[in-house]
């Protein structure tokens, strides 16, 4: 849907409340620093290399590691890097004995530990080592993530491709605990050494299917335990299969910019003549008392508008400006798939600017119901959450 909007000459001022909150991230989670071990491992994460337990060591050196950086990133990412895991088949040597598993691609904000032969043996597993660390290239690695959040799901990009040898356990796997000052471990059935009551919430999904060669962006949601556990640490974990010791000797699977989303929301006050202009630093959902737009250009002193329809989810970081017959509307986060905005003009700031010299025409109170009209502002700074157009 197209309307214009004409340019007139006034100033305006509109207001809204937002609820903000701290919103701490998996650090490093974009994969873009590797200084800790070079391409082989990305900063904050663990796999095989710095694992621990009696066989660790074995059937593992530096020419058969299983995580590397690669340049192939999701789509419309800022970054350079992303990061590729995939499986093997290992051969363990004990004495005279040898044995053969398949090892899967294994990532993780804690530490590996190797206690079995056994693939799937009960003493194989990640956790948080909160005391373990190694130094590698001047960079201490830990192998525990501090992490004091509630978000409300984990989101990741993901291109995984099986071997398709092993067609009972095709998925991959992407779990997340958050947990309270506690050396949990991943998977474990919640037994005396990594018992429930630490756990303050989980997001799991192990029925990552192939890709076909494409990236899929998964939302994960978590589920707080609600057993009064504060958070101090995530576990991050990644692996090629969902089930220990299954899969084939060749999957491989990408993750690009894993972040989690925080249930948030922005109350947006409409003046009585049923426009405001807005702009976020989160992924908002169209409510349905209002109608949103972008403007895609000027043309002879007119505005085309391009609308967002009900539903649809805006960009973080995206102006538009909201038409409603409310005195108020209230935007939530959301963690669906965001629209495309192309060719959008409107700009604006999470943060209170000044004006400093520049030009901005924003939303004139003598815009109508039928008609949203801007003019040139006059102020000396522009409200926080605002869009405007600057004058070029």
């Amino acid at each position: 849907m197209r309307k214009t909007i004409a340019i007139l000459v006034a100033a305006v001022l509109l207001s809204g409340a937002a609820q903000a909150q701290s919103r701490p991230q998996i650090t490093n989670g974009d994969f873009e620093t590797w200084t800790f071990d070079g391409v082989n491992l990305p900063n904050y994460f663990n796999s095989f290399q710095t694992a621990d337990g009696a066989y660790a060591s074995y059937g593992y050196d530096s020419s058969n590691r299983q995580v590397q950086r690669s340049t192939d990133t999701r789509p419309g990412s800022a970054g350079q890097y992303s990061c590729h895991i995939w499986s093997r088949l290992v051969e363990v040597k004990i004495l005279f004995f040898s044995v053969k598993a398949n090892a899967q691609g294994n990532l993780t904000t804690g530490r590996v530990h190797a206690g079995s032969t056994s693939a799937d043996g009960d003493n194989n597993y990640n956790y948080s080592d909160r005391d373990g660390s190694n130094t590698l290239n001047g960079f201490k690695n830990p192998c525990a993530m501090p992490f004091t959040g509630k978000p409300d799901s984990l989101v990741a990009w993901v291109k995984f491709t099986p071997d398709g040898t092993d067609t009972s356990n095709p998925y991959a796997k992407i779990s997340a605990t958050i947990h309270s000052d506690f050396d949990y471990i991943d998977g474990a059935t919640e037994s005396s050494t990594s018992d429930s009551k630490y756990v303050v919430a989980k997001a799991i999904n192990q029925t990552i299917a192939k890709t076909n060669g494409q990236w899929k962006r998964i939302s994960i949601p978590f589920k707080y335990t609600n057993n009064g556990a504060e958070p101090k640490y995530i576990l991050l974990t990644a692996t090629t299969n969902a089930n220990a010791g299954k899969g084939g000797t060749n999957d491989h699977m990408y993750l690009d910019d894993i972040t989690l989303v925080y249930n948030q929301s922005y109350q947006l006050n409409i003046p009585s003549q049923g426009w405001a202009s807005m702009y976020l630093g989160f992924n908002a959902k169209v409510p349905s008392n209002a109608k949103v737009y972008y403007v895609t250009e000027l043309v002879a002193g007119y505005a085309k508008l391009q609308e967002i329809p009900a539903g649809s989810v805006i960009p973080a970081n995206t102006g538009v400006i909201v038409r409603s017959d409310a005195a108020s509307v209230t935007f939530e986060s959301s963690a669906m798939d965001p629209v495309s905005v192309t060719g959008n003009i409107l700009k604006g700031r999470t943060t209170a600017t000044g004006v400093n010299g520049r030009k901005f025409y924003v939303l004139s109170p003598a815009s109508t119901k039928d008609r949203a009209v801007f003019g040139l502002y006059k102020g000396a700074g522009l409200g926080a959450n605002k869009a405007y157009i600057e004058a070029q």
